[in-house]
């Protein structure tokens, strides 16, 4: 993918819309879920090329996507990274609540643009937060002076991300075939790094280009370069220099609960320091798994995924055990609510409601 191929028809607005606030009730069919599974494979992709693939015309791809995205189903949204290399400084942090405070917590925090995502989980802590810095002295400050005078915030502990083995952005729905899937490719099984080899940092001009698609990946280069101040030739080099150095991603994402997959659970586990890179990819390639990383703490390594029910957490531990002998899951976490992923604030429903895009190099503690 380059950053110039560009969507037929673009999505228009900056603010998602829930059932909760329509009033409409929306439903997922099968064609829905394909479609989806088409923009995970090329978030960008042209309305032509998805309604070729997907037997459909382009006008009614289109609008089926703007019924799900309206509704808060399924988003495009994109995200740039400090270094293509090193992906900056990603932590999850554990914070203990005080009681009746908890939600207010997650609100107040879900507006950080440095926060990715949000979760309530049900052991080990009240709130797993997942930030992203461009260094570890920025963790350090946001911990320390974001965190810490926040009223009901009783502890927090950091845990930062030593490894990648899988992200979300590489988690599929298997609603397309296997010609399907030829068809369009896939942006991102090229790997992490630097796809053309050329090392881009993400520039401050280039911020609000980020945060413009930040809240609809699939905005096209008019409304682009009207919203920047930019000229088409100069947008069209910009988004070309940051993804092909892979400094910018573009994901799309759906409601779990309209995937099929309503329960989310995270494991915290422990295996030999010298098989994290041999038995994380293998972790990896499980279809269950959306993250695996290897992190600093009392255990190395941390798996999150998504399941059908919570006797399907059951039964995914069991096979690890038997897969993997050497692996201890110290730690079961299942998710009650996500307030926050990946820049949408999402209701009890787990929809997306309105956009809070990320933008990691700006000050994270608010002025007074």
């Amino acid at each position: 993918m380059t950053g110039s191929e560009m969507p037929d028809t673009a999505t228009t607005g900056t603010e998602v819309t829930s059932t909760a606030t329509t009033g409409a009730e929306v439903t997922v069919d099968e064609l829905d879920l394909a479609l989806v599974n088409a923009l995970q494979l090329r978030p960008r992709a042209p309305w032509s090329l998805l309604g070729q693939t997907l037997g459909i015309s382009p006008v009614t791809a289109a609008r089926r996507w703007r019924r799900l995205s309206q509704a808060g189903i399924a988003w495009v949204t994109a995200y740039g990274l400090p270094h293509p290399e090193d992906r900056g400084c990603v932590a999850y942090l554990d914070l203990d609540c005080a009681p009746g405070r908890l939600r207010q917590i997650a609100d107040e925090l879900a507006e950080d643009p440095h926060v990715m995502s949000i979760e309530h989980v049900a052991q080990g802590c009240d709130l797993v937060v997942t930030v992203a810095f461009t260094d570890l002295a920025t963790v350090s400050r946001y911990t320390a002076e974001r965190l810490g005078p926040l009223p009901g915030v009783n502890a927090v502990r950091v845990h930062l991300a030593t490894g990648f083995y899988a992200e979300g952005i590489r988690w599929r729905l298997d609603s397309l075939d296997q010609a399907q899937r030829v068809e369009l490719h896939d942006d991102h099984l090229a790997g992490y790094g630097t796809p053309s080899g050329v090392r881009a940092e993400v520039r401050e001009e280039d911020r609000e280009l980020l945060i413009r698609l930040g809240v609809d990946g699939r905005l096209g280069q008019a409304e682009l370069a009207a919203a920047t101040g930019l000229s088409p030739s100069t947008l069209r080099r910009r988004l070309d220099r940051l993804a092909a150095s892979d400094a910018i991603r573009f994901r799309c994402e759906i409601a779990a609960r309209d995937a099929g997959r309503p329960v989310l659970a995270t494991f915290r586990a422990d295996l030999p320091p010298e098989r994290l890179d041999e038995v994380g990819p293998q972790l990896a390639r499980l279809p269950e798994v959306r993250l695996c990383v290897s992190v600093t703490g009392p255990h190395n390594l941390l798996l999150s995924v998504w399941q059908r029910s919570l006797a399907d957490v059951q039964r995914l531990e069991t096979a690890l055990a038997r897969r993997f002998p050497d692996l201890r899951v110290a730690e079961r976490r299942v998710s009650l609510r996500t307030v926050k992923r990946m820049g949408r604030i999402l209701d009890g429903d787990g929809r997306a409601v309105r956009a809070v895009p990320l933008d990691i190099w700006r000050d994270p503690i608010p002025l007074s």
